[in-house]
């Protein structure tokens, strides 16, 4: 008992200066965040967190640190939610869709620096994908891609035509060097536009549609030089 007391002060030590307050996290109960509309939910902690559903929003409520899963189940299928409460009461939470219908976009991971670095290769998933449908060809570019991610904490709305990297479950920042950190991890992103460089003229895809990035823990090896 003594032992597990001093070993719980040595943790909370750095955030003595917290103090914890009771926060309310709503998410959308939709096909887009959820790929299911949930009915249902049960938290497996129900220390760390409780929870209430609209038909429109479902809503969490923070009660203690630490971090708990949530089960949401619609009419046949689930979606998972990892929800971690930090020492402020704040909640962070990924949610790994139900994927039966969706639309998915492997991504694979590149090797660069002459193989002593990965990166994730998202422009090039969503190339393979557009080259597919045939909104663009082989030698095309990408130039900017315009979408809203459905799951912050993997990835981020672009920012100024860019991919943006997500967060650790935690809240904490995916950094480059991280970024292997996005492994086997889902986002549902919305796409509004992307713009494509095709035989040197500027061209705009309005493209409306919602993707399913899963981000595979292969590696895409490749003979060419990273510069």
């Amino acid at each position: 008992m003594l032992k597990q007391l001093l070993e719980n002060r040595i943790v909370n030590r750095h955030y003595l200066g917290f103090t914890f307050q009771q926060h309310v996290y709503e998410l959308k109960n939709c096909e887009d965040v959820l790929g299911i509309k949930a009915k249902s939910l049960h938290i497996e902690n129900r220390h760390i967190a409780a929870g209430y559903m609209t038909d429109e929003s479902i809503f969490f409520r923070s009660l203690h640190f630490g971090k708990t899963i949530v089960t949401l189940t619609g009419d046949n299928h689930q979606a998972i939610v990892q929800l971690f409460v930090q020492h402020s009461g704040e909640i962070c939470i990924e949610v790994k869709p139900n994927i039966k219908d969706a639309n998915i976009v492997p991504v694979y991971f590149r090797t660069i620096l002459a193989d002593t670095a990965i990166a994730i290769d998202l422009k090039g998933a969503l190339k393979n994908y557009l080259v597919t449908q045939y909104y663009m060809g082989e030698i095309d570019t990408i130039m900017e891609v315009h979408y809203q991610s459905m799951h912050p904490n993997v990835l981020k709305n672009s920012y100024a035509g860019h991919f943006v990297l997500g967060n650790h479950p935690d809240g904490r920042r995916i950094t480059e060097a991280e970024e292997y950190i996005l492994a086997s991890r889902v986002a549902n992103l919305k796409f509004s536009k992307i713009i494509i460089q095709q035989q040197g003229v500027t061209k705009t895809i309005i493209i409306n549609t919602l993707l399913t990035f899963a981000m595979t823990n292969k590696i895409f090896v490749t003979s060419e030089l990273s510069i």
